[in-house]
């Protein structure tokens, strides 16, 4: 009897010591995954952020205003960017009345409407805002963008990002940008919204031939610590620097290469997120704790 009761006690055990490390496996899996779609929410919307940039750079070097003060008249006049993401948008400048070939100034307005869905199934809404100082592509030239109801795939952007040429005039092929995000704000269909500033420095490396080969490289200001902060939709604070320069190819879902590392503020946990080896897809991966996992970011995170 003395025997069975052991083995009863033993088997008990057993049991409990199972299902415990079955509950905490599932803890950890429920924690990963919880992770996985905050750091799969940050990327899109870290793309929908550079994407809108690009854009505003893309309609300035499309008209001669913006590097030679142009011929200042009353009102708008239409802007042409080839570019398939402009199919649909309007695009329209306006020169300041002091604008001097010298110091060119004004403001481009890309006026998506009320929808207009570009050729990979992207659905803009609203206006971005760009208002320029100085020649483009010369030191010291300030790029002023801002959103007005301006929305991607259902998530509405906000803040400003002011962007400052860092390199010569002559530089145009490979030219290297300072970009603050202030009162940046992320604010999904469902009403929960993510916050966040950040300092980058990125490299436009131009292709003559095929705009589609262009090549976006972000790094972290130099002298800045960390590369952004915030807060994510479940309210948690966070910081974020980059590891490796995250690359981003236009025509591309996310950044197609480059490593960043996410601390919660709370709880000095560590995530790492690696866009892969260069490939156009919507995968990265996410180790936390020394565990990895590939997760597919979709149009919402």
């Amino acid at each position: 009897m003395k025997t069975i009761s052991m083995f009863k006690r033993a088997m008990t055990i057993m049991v409990v010591a199972v299902l415990g490390g079955v509950v905490s496996c599932s803890d950890e899996s429920t924690q990963l995954q919880q992770e996985a779609a905050d750091v799969a929410e940050d990327a899109i919307t870290d793309y929908y952020f550079e994407d809108a940039d690009d854009m505003a750079g893309l309609a300035i070097i499309s008209d001669s205003g913006t590097d030679d003060g142009g011929r200042v008249a009353s009102g708008a006049r239409n802007v042409n960017v080839n570019d398939q993401r402009f199919t649909c948008a309007t695009v329209t400048i306006t020169l300041d009345e002091d604008s001097t070939p010298n110091t060119p100034k004004g403001e481009i307005v890309i006026d998506f409407g009320n929808g207009c869905t570009d050729v990979i199934g992207n659905e803009r809404k609203g206006k971005i805002h760009v208002r320029f100082t100085g020649r483009r592509f010369c030191a010291n030239t300030t790029v002023v963008t801002t959103f007005e109801n301006y929305s991607v795939n259902g998530i509405k952007l906000s803040g400003t990002r002011t962007l400052t040429v860092l390199t010569p005039c002559a530089n145009i092929n490979s030219a290297k940008f300072r970009i603050r995000l202030e009162n940046g704000k992320a604010i999904w269909p469902d009403g929960t919204e993510a916050t966040r500033a950040h300092c980058l420095e990125r490299e436009w490396k131009r292709n003559q031939n095929n705009l589609l080969l262009d090549e976006l490289v972000i790094t972290q200001c130099a002298d800045e610590n960390i590369t952004a902060s915030g807060n994510n939709r479940r309210g948690r604070a966070y910081t974020m620097s980059i590891v490796e320069p995250v690359i981003y190819k236009r025509g591309c879902p996310i950044a197609v290469s480059g490593i960043k590392q996410f601390t919660d503020v709370a709880t000095n946990k560590v995530i790492t997120v690696n866009y892969g080896d260069g490939s156009c897809d919507r995968v990265i991966t996410i180790t936390v704790d020394g565990n990895s996992r590939n997760v597919n970011v979709n149009k919402r995170g």
